[in-house]
């Protein structure tokens, strides 16, 4: 088995370039990971679908990469010469989240598979991935205000869960109504100007901190 050191990677359930990298990831710093050769077509395949691999693959990387904390039984990095792509796995053998690489490593690995075997893999292509910016950003909008709102309401801040209960809905709240559930429960739907402008004014309200 061959392997690459020390690589940050941030694991999604989507094609997130690093370039698109957010502080809200869960980014994670692997010191060691398995790191396998592939032909173009399999890395491609690999990069714009949900796959299924073989369970004598599964066992070949089980517990074989290593990070801080608990690490995930069944990673590993798929490359070829033009790019790669990190790939976590449940039991069964579907690919359940994904990373891509920083350039510098993309390039690293490059350079290491001239000296390495291209694996071929038996998979089984489940279905596309669809990349999608505008839900990123919706799910980035409604993280961020769901956070504070939970912030607020467990300190006991009214006057502020007030004040975007107000800018939110262009109303006083009527009494004995739940700000916190109303507001709460507006995040399910769609995001619209109104959800931005309260997202504005809490990244704000950090700056100013």
């Amino acid at each position: 088995m061959n392997y690459y050191y020390d690589v940050l990677l941030n694991f999604l359930d989507e094609n997130v370039g690093f370039y698109e990298w957010d502080s809200l990831d869960n980014l994670e710093y692997y010191k060691r990971i398995p790191l396998v050769g592939v032909d173009s077509k399999t890395l491609n395949d690999f990069i714009n679908n949900d796959v299924k691999v073989e369970k004598e693959f599964l066992e070949l990387i089980e517990n074989k990469a290593k990070k801080k904390g608990e690490c995930p039984s069944y990673v590993a990095i798929f490359a070829d010469r033009n790019g790669s792509i990190a790939l976590e796995f449940d039991k069964d053998g579907n690919s359940i989240s994904r990373s891509f690489l920083e350039v510098g490593d993309d390039l690293n690995i490059a350079e290491v598979l001239y000296t390495m075997d291209i694996i071929k893999l038996d998979y089984e292509v489940i279905k596309r991935i669809d990349y999608n910016r505008s839900l990123r950003d919706e799910n980035k909008i409604k993280l961020i205000i769901r956070t504070e709102l939970e912030t607020l309401e467990k300190n006991k801040e009214y006057t502020k869960l007030k004040y975007l209960y107000m800018e939110w809905f262009n109303k006083e709240p009527s009494d004995g109504e739940n700000m916190y559930k109303v507001m709460n429960e507006k995040l399910s739907d769609e995001i619209g100007i109104k959800e931005k402008r309260i997202y504005d004014l809490i990244k704000l309200s950090y700056n100013k901190v």
